[in-house]
């Protein structure tokens, strides 16, 4: 089984980042009789899957293959075969081979084996309340983080996306501060005047570069090298992983650490391939991807000291900025979501203070 790195297991993007190609047509659900034995999941719980018909998945994702999570995702997949005794079949596509984070998601809704990966910026068009999870300085730690996925309101959420098709995975994988990369420094909000940022299809990120006076151009992410490097855009933001990967920074030499967005990620498939799933193949899935989950996301915070060496090796100059003018003024993002339940912003705060 696969081993994630503790220095390599970082991520980016987030929240993260959309891909370029589409895919065509749905891919409809694959159920075989699976050649099994039985096995037992990591907890003891039996998973009885010598009767279950063979289920494959394929999960996309818009990471390069070096990516950390690409490592997280093959490991994730062996682990599920093995617990599910070979009856679950994780197909791991990076580099957005089978399209972007939001076409994967509308074919999630509509019943296709897949498994999306993505912030909750795109699950926001099915239930517009979770899009706040992805809000400007929203968390003061990855524990808030967590808080927040075990809330009530949380549940609410996992209740919603349902009834859109949608069963949420999980929303909890820790794919670093997000931080901007750009031509010129940037020490305080006034240096984003007028500078042409790169921003995926997302209304949240749209709204957080424009508070900060900046324009938002949307690129698809694996453009972004070519966009930056030409001029198109002047800055991007991701995590200093996702940066070092995807070799932001041989096409920019300054990144400010502004610590803007918590890079979350999570994992969806359809609702109606997981309730044809047996009640054993559903909790290895469960218990895997939070047992993974959890590793990745540990490695993530432990190695972000490493991936700022790296850059800096090459070259890369690092501005500590001071944050809080930058969240005062993203501060008023939260009342440009009029869909939004009222209180929603208090809410969270609550939940996170449980």
């Amino acid at each position: 089984m696969r081993k994630i790195n503790m220095l390599a297991a970082v991520a980016m993007s987030v929240f993260m980042m959309a891909g370029c190609a589409n895919t065509s047509g749905t891919v409809q659900p694959q159920t075989e009789p699976a050649q099994t034995s039985g096995t037992e999941t990591g907890e003891g719980t039996d998973a009885a899957v010598s009767e279950d018909k063979k289920v494959v998945l394929k999960l996309n994702h818009v990471q390069s293959n070096t990516d950390p999570v690409q490592e997280a995702f093959l490991e994730l997949a062996d682990m599920v075969k093995e617990r599910s005794g070979g009856s679950i079949e994780i197909q791991v596509y990076a580099n957005s081979e089978l399209g972007s984070n939001k076409d994967n998601l509308e074919q999630v809704a509509n019943g296709a084996s897949i498994i999306a990966v993505g912030d909750t910026g795109f699950l926001a068009d099915y239930v517009p309340d979770i899009g706040i999870m992805n809000g400007p300085f929203l968390y003061g730690s990855y524990e808030d983080l967590l808080k927040l996925t075990d809330s009530q309101w949380y549940g609410q959420m996992e209740d919603a996306c349902s009834e859109q098709g949608i069963k949420l995975l999980a929303m909890n994988w820790y794919f670093g501060e997000r931080h901007i990369i750009s031509k010129k420094p940037i020490n305080t909000p006034a240096d984003m005047k007028g500078l042409k940022v790169r921003v995926p299809s997302n209304t949240m990120w749209t709204a957080t570069m424009e508070s900060l006076g900046a324009a938002p151009t949307t690129i698809q992410w694996s453009e972004v090298y070519s966009a930056l490097d030409q001029g198109v855009v002047d800055a991007a933001e991701a995590p200093l992983a996702t940066i070092y990967t995807s070799k932001l920074q041989e096409a920019a030499k300054n990144i400010a650490m502004t610590g803007h967005f918590t890079g979350i990620i999570g994992l969806e498939m359809s609702q109606g391939v997981w309730d044809s799933m047996s009640a054993g193949q559903q909790a290895v899935m469960e218990e895997c991807i939070k047992e993974v989950g959890e590793s990745y996301s540990n490695s993530v915070i432990a190695s972000e000291k490493d991936w700022r060496a790296k850059l800096e090796a090459e070259g890369v100059v690092f501005t500590d900025v001071d944050r809080e003018p930058f969240k005062e003024a993203c501060a008023g993002v939260y009342s440009k979501f009029p869909e939004w339940s009222d209180g929603l912003y208090e809410t969270i705060e609550a939940s996170m203070k449980q």
